[in-house]
């Protein structure tokens, strides 16, 4: 199976469970390769449709003080692309859930693009998100993953412009990740202003071909039961980072329990929303 007929079959799966598709961010090598497999399974065993595996990076611009110091924490030990390639190996054994790897664009550089996604894809990668680069700014790149069966997924913020939202939907083929504040990631106390407006309208935009995910800021069932209507997925990061930094990855797996029971879209119609 394509990573992009994974990662729509998980949305659609939950799309007929009338709830929208729970992201579960895990850094890979936080604090230890080990402990980050335990709370990948953890997570998926509480609810997780999906999992988003983490690189760390020594200049994470878009991250805030809760990943940038668990990233620090991770690289200390050795973590990096070839500790997120391993995570993933072990994921992929005996599992189905989609697995896609968030990198900024230098360390996938650094590697070889071509010998790293190819390595991703042997592992059992379904995806790939890379938060500093735009629709577009790759198209070798871009050419490079729909030809090993891995999709992408970009990002959109509430200053894109119409031109390059409308790009972003057409070179997405996992999901369009909405940003729907300004600034790097971390926990808030609410749900950023107009979250739901700019949600609706790229939804609307998106008109099924592609599914439309949230994330940044997402911490509490009551955000993602207030956000849940309109996306067809929400991902937590900080917040799951932060319980695994607080209580490991039984505190982190309660926590993916909670989101997941917060889920539910209220709208019976919602699998159909999603068909193409």
């Amino acid at each position: 199976m394509s990573g992009p007929e994974r990662v729509r079959g998980a949305f659609d799966a939950a799309a007929s469970d009338g709830r929208t598709a729970l992201i579960a961010y895990i850094l890979s090598g936080y604090p230890t390769e080990a402990d980050a497999l335990a709370a990948a399974e953890a997570a998926l065993a509480a609810g997780a449709d999906l999992l988003e595996v983490g690189v760390p990076f020594s200049d994470p611009l878009a991250d805030g003080p809760t990943i940038a110091d668990a990233g620090r924490i991770s690289l200390a030990a050795g973590g990096g692309l070839p500790s997120a390639q391993r995570l993933v190996t072990a994921l992929r054994e005996g599992r189905d859930a989609p697995i896609l790897v968030m990198t900024y664009l230098n360390p996938l550089l650094a590697a070889g693009e071509h010998e790293t996604l190819t390595s991703l894809r042997a592992a059992g990668a379904d995806g790939l998100i890379v938060p500093d680069l735009p629709a577009g700014g790759s198209p070798r790149l871009e050419r490079l993953a729909a030809s090993l069966g891995l999709a992408m997924s970009f990002l959109v913020a509430p200053n894109t412009s119409p031109a390059r939202i409308v790009a972003a939907l057409r070179a997405s083929t996992g999901f369009l990740y909405v940003v729907p504040l300004l600034g790097v990631t971390g926990a808030r106390d609410r749900v950023a202003s107009g979250a739901a407006d700019l949600l609706d309208s790229v939804r609307r935009n998106a008109a099924g071909r592609v599914p439309v995910a949230a994330g940044f800021g997402l911490s509490t069932p009551a955000q993602v039961a207030a956000l849940a209507p309109a996306a067809d997925g929400l991902i937590i990061g900080s917040a799951l980072v932060a319980a695994m930094r607080d209580g490991g990855p039984s505190r982190m797996g309660a926590l993916v329990r909670s989101l997941a029971a917060a889920t539910s879209r209220g709208v019976p119609s919602a699998a159909r929303d999603m068909r193409p």
